[in-house]
C-alpha cells in the first residue's frame, strides 16, 4: 500500500509540475492559465491530451511538436520530474498527513517562484503573499508550528531581508548605477539597486510562515551560503560582478533542504554548540 501511495504522490507531483509550467509561463504575461489549452508556441496547434502526459510525452515525442516539429524545452519535463520527486520525498518523510499536504503546497510555491524569478526577475505576489497567508493557515493544522511562531518567523524573515535592502540601498547610493539591470529590464534599473528585490523579501516571509523559526533560520543560512558561493564562483569564472543574480532559487533551495532536514540540522547545531 505504501508503494502504491508513493507512486500516486509521484504522479500527482508531476501533474502539478505541468501546471506550474503553465502558471510560470502565462501569469507574468497576464494570460489566462485556463484558456486556451496547451498549444505549441511555434505553430499554435493544440497539444492533444495524449501528448500532454507529464514527463513521458516529452520523451515519446523526443522534445518536438507533433504538428510542426519545433523543439520543446527539456525544462518542462525536468520541472515536472523534479516536482514529482519532491512530492514523493515529502510523502516518504511525512506520510498521509496534513504535513504532506502542507509541504507539497510549499514546494509547489517554491518551484513557481524559481521559474518566474529565472525567466522574468519577479516572484508573483500570489505566490509570496498568498504563500504567507497559506503558511499561517497551515500552522493551525495538526502538526503545525503554531500560529504565533509562524507569524513571528514570517515577520522576522521579512524584516531581515527588508533591512538588507535598506542598507544595500544606502551603500549603493554612493555608487549610482553600479548594479547593471539584466538584459530586457533596462527600464527597471532602479529596482536592481537595492541589493535585494521586493519579491525576495516577501518570499522570505513566506518561508518563515511555513517553516517556523528554527527551520526558517536553517533555510536562510543555506540560501545565503549557496548564493555567496555561486557569486564567488561566477566572478572567478569572469562574470561581470555588476550583473545581479536572482536570489529566489537560493531561497527555494534552502527552504527545500529545511523541509527534509531542517529540524535535524537545527538540533545538530544546538548539540554542537552545547558540546563546544
Amino acid at each position: 500500500m505504501e508503494t502504491v501511495q508513493l507512486i500516486y504522490a509521484l504522479i500527482l507531483g508531476m501533474t502539478i509540475g505541468s501546471f506550474l509550467n503553465v502558471v510560470a509561463c502565462r501569469v507574468p504575461r497576464d494570460e489566462s492559465i485556463i484558456r486556451p489549452g496547451s498549444r505549441c508556441t511555434s505553430c499554435g496547434s493544440a497539444i492533444r491530451w495524449y501528448d500532454n502526459i507529464p514527463v513521458l510525452s516529452w520523451f515519446i515525442l523526443k522534445g518536438r511538436c507533433r504538428s510542426c516539429g519545433s523543439r520543446f524545452s527539456i525544462r518542462y519535463a525536468m520541472v515536472e520530474l523534479l516536482t514529482g520527486l519532491l512530492f514523493a520525498g515529502v510523502f516518504l518523510k511525512f506520510g498521509v498527513t496534513w504535513l504532506f499536504i502542507k509541504n507539497a503546497v510549499f514546494v509547489s510555491l517554491l518551484i513557481c517562484a524559481v521559474l518566474t524569478d529565472i525567466d522574468h526577475w519577479i516572484i508573483l505576489d500570489s505566490v509570496s503573499l498568498g504563500g504567507i497567508a497559506t503558511g499561517l493557515a497551515f500552522s493551525l493544522m495538526p502538526g503545525g508550528v503554531g500560529l504565533l511562531p509562524s507569524l513571528l518567523s514570517a515577520a522576522g524573515a521579512f524584516l531581515l531581508f527588508f533591512l538588507i535592502r535598506i542598507v544595500s540601498e544606502l551603500i549603493l547610493k554612493r555608487k549610482p548605477g553600479y548594479t547593471l539591470a539584466p538584459e530586457g529590464h533596462e527600464d527597471e534599473a532602479d529596482e536592481f539597486q537595492g541589493g535585494m528585490g521586493w519579491g525576495d523579501i516577501k518570499l522570505a516571509g513566506m518561508i518563515g510562515a511555513f517553516l517556523g523559526p528554527s527551520s526558517a533560520a536553517i533555510a536562510l543560512f543555506i540560501a545565503f551560503l549557496a548564493g555567496a558561493l555561486t557569486g564567488i564562483t561566477a566572478m572567478i569564472a569572469g562574470r561581470n560582478r555588476r550583473l545581479p543574480i536572482p536570489f529566489g532559487p537560493f531561497l527555494a533551495l534552502g527552504a527545500a533542504v529545511a523541509v527534509f532536514a531542517g529540524q535535524a540540522m537545527w538540533q545538530f547545531y544546538l548539540t554542537a554548540g552545547y558540546n563546544l
